[in-house]
């Protein structure tokens, strides 16, 4: 069962906790914790920068092992993805998108090994639509936008500045709040599950799991980066 899901048999009921703190007040800094979600994604990049390594291990002009054309497929997948969503000129965002699906997807899936998911955090999917948000900010500058843009919170009158900062905002929050609710809403359903099915659940773990550890967690990485590239390109026809 997740961490991140107690189930209180004496009460009858089902408590959703957040994430595990293993130390408090890090470095004698009072508020900074070190917590399970942190621990979790220091796994996951260990996993990542592993595969890594293995992948572009004695590269060949011409492919000559199964282990190089699997690396050129996935390199080449998300190469073809962001350039056909968000065009060709945007090729500098090919690393950062493939890096953003690999890590969320990856995250996704810690719940396998009985650990805590991560993206069921919100803390960890709102610093990832905050990365998203500073790109966007970063390309309106980059195309000369930004000027329009700032002139465009004053539009079409003085006083819809403070709703234009709120529907400017809404965009990371929304996409924050979709990968998070997502992943935890699956992690209670589960939890649920088990809950009422109590000694029975035995005989259905990998049903419940195939779809909300698996086909889940890749489908809201990948519409996590598709809508990333949504608003980190539509940047470029404002202003």
């Amino acid at each position: 069962m997740p961490t991140a899901l107690m189930l209180a048999s004496e009460s009858g009921g089902i408590t959703v906790n957040g994430p595990l703190v293993v130390v408090d007040n890090l470095f004698g800094i009072q508020g900074l914790r070190l917590t399970e979600s942190i621990i979790v994604q220091w796994i996951v990049i260990a996993i990542l920068l592993v595969v890594v390594l293995i992948l572009s291990r004695n590269l060949k002009v011409v492919p000559e092992t199964r282990r190089q054309m699997a690396a050129e497929w996935i390199v080449g997948f998300f190469c073809e993805t962001v350039d056909t969503t968000m065009g060709r000129k945007y090729n500098r965002y090919r690393a950062y998108i493939m890096a953003l699906f690999c890590f969320i997807m990856i995250q996704n899936l810690m719940g396998l090994l009985g650990l805590r998911n991560p993206t069921a955090d919100v803390s960890v999917t709102g610093t990832l639509a905050i990365i998203t948000f500073c790109l966007v900010q970063f390309n309106r500058g980059k195309t000369g936008k930004f000027k329009g843009y700032m002139k465009s919170f004053v539009e079409p009158l003085p006083f819809m500045l403070p709703f234009n900062i709120i529907g400017e905002f809404a965009n990371p929050l929304a996409l924050a709040l979709r990968l998070f609710g997502n992943m935890i809403a699956g992690t209670v359903i589960n939890a649920l599950i088990y809950f009422a099915l109590g000694k029975l659940a035995i005989l259905i773990p990998a049903i419940a799991s195939l779809y909300f550890d698996i086909f889940s967690a890749v489908m809201q990485a990948y519409i996590f980066i598709m809508l990333s590239m949504s608003y980190i390109s539509s940047a470029d026809c404002e202003g």
